[in-house]
């Protein structure tokens, strides 16, 4: 019986490496097949584009706050340098973020999107920390920022977000992967921030939607949801202080 137990413990936990790497995988080989893609500009036109007290787009920029504020209560509590990192990139997504919505255009999303990709690269290391150990998770942790970083840039300089793309929404699978088949820490904590992001991804898509249904539009919900997602990070850090300090 206890040999029947550890070969399915290790049947899942196989099992669980190869759907984790799989949307890595699966991208890459997708990076061979799929036409360059584009930014669209009516990616800049968004619903709500109401001035108040003379800013412009004043909620799109306004609703940025709440990462300063899990930014700095990260930066504030932590030492081990992927969570500096990660939570870095938040804070600076706060000015970056704002400096795009102020006046949309594609210059400026660079710096929307550069800090991002530090934090969303940053928290994958620090999954894999978790899951599969401190070295490989140290060993990885500023290869993978950047490959965010260069995501970026190639979209600026070539022209296409495939790069981009892919250092996006692979997380959003692998996180969900990693919860279910490692031991995580706080796993509470994690999923609750996983699942803002996917509401705020949601919000997203359904900007004019929203807005035109409610006071506020789906981009602004997207930013408040996001940053609620990075106090969730937050919280799930310093409720896993023992596994990174």
């Amino acid at each position: 019986m206890r040999n029947i137990t550890v070969t399915s413990v290790r049947t899942l936990r196989t099992l669980g490496v190869v759907l984790f790497l799989l949307p890595v995988v699966a991208g890459l080989i997708a990076l061979a097949f799929v036409a360059p893609i584009p930014q669209p500009e009516s990616y800049h036109h968004f619903a709500d584009q109401r001035r108040l007290l003379g800013i412009p787009n004043f909620w799109d920029v306004v609703s940025n706050l709440p990462f300063a504020v899990a930014g700095a209560l990260g930066l504030r509590a932590f030492r081990d340098l992927a969570s500096r990192l990660l939570f870095a990139g938040v804070f600076l997504t706060t000015f970056g973020s704002a400096w795009y919505h102020w006046a949309p255009d594609s210059p400026r999303l660079v710096w929307d999107r550069l800090p991002i990709t530090v934090a969303v690269m940053s928290l994958v290391a620090l999954v894999i920390h978790a899951a599969f150990g401190a070295k490989l998770g140290r060993a990885l942790l500023l290869p993978l920022v950047a490959a965010g970083l260069f995501s970026v840039a190639w979209w600026r300089v070539e022209g296409d977000l495939r790069p981009y793309l892919l250092v996006q929404f692979a997380p959003m699978v692998m996180l969900p992967v990693a919860l279910i088949f490692f031991d995580l820490p706080a796993p509470r904590e994690l999923w609750i921030a996983v699942v803002l992001y996917g509401l705020a991804k949601v919000a997203e898509l359904t900007d004019r939607e929203i807005y035109s249904a409610f006071v506020l539009s789906g981009h602004t919900l997207k930013h408040l949801l996001a940053g609620l997602s990075t106090y969730w990070l937050y919280l799930w850090r310093r409720a896993a202080d023992t596994t990174f300090g």
